[in-house]
């Protein structure tokens, strides 16, 4: 069995978004096959945890503040830190010194942000096979953001960093993207040009989540409707409860999970409507919960996006999914046939979709029908398989 190392700059207990949930799949299937995983992430104080065939390196990479706070750092304060994070010798030592020290058979990195972008370099210094999965737009654009109509950077700086970023990231042995949307955008700013590239949907899963049995058809109730996210502005919910209180049916209900800056704005919207139900912060394991009492599963991101996780866990539950039509959104939802989307942006045409669903109820019936089938290709196992086909 091999020794494989995965760097990325979140793990539990720090977790944000889908990333963090792909690679605590990966991390605990290899260890179902008797492989040695080294992980190597950020945490508030440096150490290593050992358990099994599992050893986890936190570190502490010098800077203004840590990743893990940056969400409560201000922008200026932020100018300062990517600079640092960007050419972080500290980090840059402390992951050569681990790699040369655990002599890993490869290095799978995902998110280095926080954790400093010479650390492809250190990989190669040492010598050790890399592959590296993209999960969004952060080796473009510093905040790993980019908003619908805003494509273009609107400062040198953005224009600065992207350049910075290809010429030290290089070209990793194997370069993953879960979305074609994603590859496509690195490949046209010429990054990884002459690595291996692949497209490998995130891996999934398979849970059986039994469908709540009313008493009451669908089109004699409520329709439930999730929101799964950050609560974030440019995630869109604030959006899609704009957009919600203009619907004219009244036969639905909302209930959102997550957490993130734009809690306080959400909940004065929502003040007094018992239409709409905050969650907060759910555990990943029991979103299944969730799944399982919804009809649909809403996803209007207001920024690209590159394959969310919250759509494949959603179609795996058989729940269709309302999403904008953004990066790579419309590879994996098809309209009428396990889910429909929208114009992004576009209330207008998002009420439109909800009203075709909340008056004919009888068609969220017919798109359950497809939505196992349209995902289920993308096991762990399958995915788990090409990997070690690629280490190999």
């Amino acid at each position: 069995m091999a020794k494989i190392c995965l760097i990325h700059s979140l793990y539990n207990p720090y977790k944000r978004g889908g990333a963090e949930v792909v690679v605590e799949i990966i991390i605990r299937e290899l260890l179902k096959l008797g492989h040695e995983v080294v992980l190597i992430t950020i945490g508030r104080k440096e150490g290593i945890q050992r358990d099994g065939k599992l050893t986890i390196y936190r570190i502490k990479p010098l800077n203004v503040f840590s990743f893990l706070d940056i969400n409560e750092r201000p922008v200026w304060l932020r100018l300062f830190w990517h600079p640092i994070d960007v050419f972080n010798l500290n980090s840059y030592f402390k992951v050569k010194k681990i790699l040369q020290n655990e002599k890993p058979a490869v290095v799978m990195t995902h998110n280095l942000k926080g954790m400093g972008y010479l650390i492809p370099r250190a990989i190669r210094k040492v010598g050790i096979k890399h592959i590296h999965t993209v999960h969004d737009v952060q080796l473009s654009r510093p905040s790993g953001l980019i908003l619908y109509s805003q494509e273009k950077p609107f400062l040198v700086i953005d224009k600065i960093y992207e350049k910075t970023i290809k010429r030290l990231f290089g070209n990793p042995d194997v370069v993953i993207s879960p979305s074609r949307w994603l590859m496509g955008y690195y490949q046209a700013r010429g990054f990884f040009y002459e690595s291996k590239k692949l497209i490998m949907p995130n891996p999934l899963i398979f849970k059986d989540v039994e469908k709540r049995q009313d008493a009451a058809a669908v089109d004699q109730r409520k329709i439930n409707l999730l929101f799964i996210g950050q609560i974030e502005g440019f995630k869109g919910i604030l959006f899609l409860i704009r957009a919600l209180k203009k619907v004219k049916p009244q036969n639905w209900q909302l209930s959102i999970i997550g957490s993130g800056q734009a809690e306080n704005q959400m909940k004065e919207l929502i003040k007094n409507d018992n239409r709409f139900w905050f969650l907060g912060r759910v555990e990943h394991h029991k979103l299944s919960d969730y799944y399982r009492q919804a009809d649909l599963t809403i996803v209007p991101s207001l920024c690209y996006e590159n394959s969310p996780k919250v759509i494949d866990e959603s179609l795996v539950a058989n729940v269709p999914v309302i999403a904008a039509d953004i990066g790579g959104v419309s590879e994996i939802v098809k309209d009428d046939y396990n889910g429909f989307t929208f114009a992004p942006a576009n209330e207008k045409n998002l009420i439109e979709v909800l009203e075709h669903f909340l008056n004919h109820p009888e068609n969220i019936e017919k798109l359950k029908k497809n939505c196992f089938i349209s995902v289920h290709n993308l096991s762990v196992g399958n995915y788990i398989k090409r990997l070690l086909q690629l280490i190999s």
